[in-house]
């Protein structure tokens, strides 16, 4: 089911057909560094094997091949897994999956505020070839970030590649003050208040400081999202750099069908362009705001090159947005 799902999803927009190729691929693995692997089973729960790599120490019946260090991975075979109470992740660590449309973790907690917590900020998760999805309505977070008194700012907090984030009910993915890379991803149906598929807003750090977020956004999808306040496809506080992206279908009662932007803060950015020459452009259709601002509605300037867009409803942009594409 899923797997149609996507496959409408793209194929129904012709200038889409790079995207739907890219993801539609059979999944490549991504080659990780391995120490410590623990796999995921019907025994071993998800959530038990992520302790194991945090603790350094198997939480039975989950056993490891290996030496635990820094390059630790959890695999997800294909199947569908079942998160049945909050994971928090405190060390770096692979999230390595079967492959995006046949490996799931599946959310069947109902109280948890993220189903996946990224509580350290001087750490990377890399995640890659699987599904996030929930099987409750308005439940949680899909994967919540966060980036607060991070001493390392040269690095990501969480890597996302060939990834499905789907139907949670309080914005698939949220960013505190991290930094977040997404590549070849898609993150959709999800609801959300502000940002039904991606809210990246800033932190505060222990000294008072604001904690800048960034969400940079490579060969990827944001559809068919929806929120109750403003930005349906994308909320963002922080620095936003999408490049060769889909933003479809999204909605919301407030502003900004595709993204909206905070303009109170200084450190706000916003660019949507295409990666490098020979890449398709980003592309925003289809998208729907009852106040107004389809496409962009934006408190700073932001820069629209090399981005097409079409369906969108008016008015389209804000006047700080250049080149909108409508």
């Amino acid at each position: 089911m899923m797997t149609c799902t996507i496959r409408w999803l793209f194929s129904t927009k012709s200038r889409s057909s790079t995207f739907a190729a890219v993801l539609l691929l059979s999944w490549a693995s991504i080659s990780t560094a391995k120490a410590a692997t623990v796999t995921v089973s019907t025994t071993c729960t998800f959530a038990k094997a992520v302790l194991t790599l945090n603790s350094r120490s198997n939480q039975v019946p989950c056993t490891h091949s290996g030496t635990f260090g820094v390059s630790d991975t959890v695999v997800v075979p294909n199947g569908t897994f079942n998160i049945a109470s909050p994971v928090a992740i405190t060390r770096s660590m692979t999230i390595h999956g079967g492959g995006k449309t046949t490996a799931y973790l599946q959310n069947t907690y109902p109280y948890s505020a993220a189903t996946i917590h990224i509580t350290n900020p001087n750490i990377t998760v890399k995640m890659d070839n699987l599904t996030l999805t929930s099987n409750l309505p308005n439940d949680c977070t899909g994967i919540l970030v966060e980036g607060a008194d991070d001493t390392n700012l040269s690095d990501n907090n969480l890597e996302l590649s060939y990834v499905v984030i789907s139907n949670f009910g309080e914005s698939g993915m949220v960013n505190v003050g991290g930094r977040v890379l997404m590549q070849y991803s898609l993150v959709y149906l999800n609801v959300g208040v502000f940002g039904g598929g991606v809210e990246n807003t800033v932190g505060q750090n222990s000294n008072g400081s604001l904690a800048g977020a960034s969400f940079i956004a490579k060969y990827s999808a944001i559809s068919e999202n929806q929120a109750t306040g403003n930005g349906g496809g994308i909320f963002n506080a922080g620095h936003m750099d999408l490049r060769s992206t889909v933003l479809q279908d999204n909605t919301t009662t407030g502003q900004g069908g595709a993204i909206w932007v905070n303009g109170d803060l200084s450190n706000a950015s916003c660019n949507v362009t295409r990666d490098v020459p020979s890449a398709a452009p980003s592309e925003i259709d289809d998208n729907v705001a009852d106040q107004g601002f389809g496409i962009i509605a934006s408190g700073v300037s932001c820069s629209l090159n090399d981005t097409i867009g079409s369906g969108n409803s008016s008015p389209y942009c804000t006047s700080t947005v250049f080149n909108c594409p409508q």
